[in-house]
């Protein structure tokens, strides 16, 4: 009998250390993203409009747009195979999960033309300086569980920023 009650004492104590939440599931509403809005203006025709979406790239100026994607270096929201972001709103929101980091590059690029491997343009960047037609993005530093917000991007189609892609 005094077997089995030190047993049960030591079952018992073993149950409780291990109920640390070591093994639960991760918290679902820890996330590691940017978040912003994308505002638009001066949409173009709809037969320049194949495809629009926002890559983050880890350097600046990123080097052949596929071979940063393909690598890993770039990273695509809407993911690929899924639908880009909706043409001719006023706005878009987003939050776009990423891994830890700093990105030096975050933008918003347009497909122009048939060719996805090359028919590609800088629409809009994120750029906190408020000067015109500035070259250098402003970069982002991504910290583990933490949503970086207010990443917002204007995208005018008449005055896009400077074009940094090597195709």
């Amino acid at each position: 009998m005094f077997l089995r009650i030190i047993l049960f004492a030591i079952l018992l104590s073993n149950f409780f250390a291990g109920c640390d939440h070591g093994l639960a599931p991760p918290d679902k509403n820890i996330r590691t993203a940017i978040s912003g809005l994308i505002t638009y203006q001066n949409w173009p025709s709809p037969d320049s409009l194949k495809d629009l979406r926002l890559i983050v790239f880890q350097k600046y100026p990123p080097g052949d747009i596929i071979f940063e994607i393909t690598s890993g270096r770039a990273h695509v929201y809407p993911a690929l195979g899924a639908a880009g972001l909706e043409f001719y709103v006023e706005s878009s929101k987003y939050i776009f999960d990423l891994s830890p980091g700093t990105y030096q590059y975050v933008v918003v690029a347009q497909q122009y033309g048939d060719n996805l491997y090359s028919d590609w343009r800088a629409v809009g960047q994120y750029d906190t300086t408020g000067v015109a037609n500035d070259s250098i993005p402003t970069s982002v530093d991504i910290f583990e569980n933490v949503i970086l917000e207010n990443i917002n991007i204007s995208v005018d189609f008449n005055n896009p920023p400077v074009q940094p892609f090597d195709i």
